[in-house]
């Protein structure tokens, strides 16, 4: 404080109860100039006044620390508990993407072997097209086999009906004619 300021505040003694409220501008200026007798008891009332007023500003100030301290401690732990979160949610999220991968490379083994499977009846398919073709060939061939059999059955039936018709004696037509000699 300069000269001016102490001799303003000289003029008005500041009671302990009147710290929290500046005096209001037309008191402060309407305040008589004390006598210079008066003036050693003003400075010691206006030192003790400083001195309370300081003691209330550490008070404050102590009080205000302690709570930015409990503040802080708080938020200490709030930090903590949210680092944990997030650091079980960043594990949780690596165990999320591996289990991903693995279901990817799994889905990706089951379309190949789901592949090589459509692939492998594709080509039994080919050959049991393949073979039914064959088999109704061959029931084709066995038909006409049949047919030829039976046709020549009927010829030998034919010949035999001849043979029997142009030589009446022989019932038994299964031994030769001419037996060898």
């Amino acid at each position: 404080m300069n000269t001016f300021d102490i001799d303003r505040l000289s003029t008005r003694v500041i009671h302990r109860t009147d710290l929290n409220s500046p005096p209001t501008a037309p008191e402060y200026l309407e305040a008589e100039t004390p006598k210079p007798s008066d003036n050693t008891a003003l400075a010691l009332e206006m030192v003790s006044e400083t001195a309370a007023a300081i003691r209330y500003l550490e008070e404050q100030s102590a009080e205000a620390v302690a709570r930015a301290r409990d503040l802080a401690g708080a938020v200490h732990k709030k930090l903590e508990s949210t680092e944990a979160r997030a650091e079980r949610a960043e594990t949780a999220q690596r165990e999320a993407d591996a289990e991903a991968q693995e279901l990817t490379a799994a889905l990706a083994r089951t379309r190949a072997d789901l592949d090589i499977a459509r692939q492998q009846i594709a080509d039994k398919g080919e050959r049991l097209a393949a073979t039914e073709e064959h088999l109704r060939l061959t029931e084709v061939e066995v038909r006409d086999a049949e047919q030829r059999a039976k046709e020549a059955n009927a010829a030998i039936e034919q010949i035999l009906g001849a043979i029997r018709t142009q030589l009446p004696g022989r019932e038994d037509m299964t031994v030769p004619i001419y037996a060898p000699v």
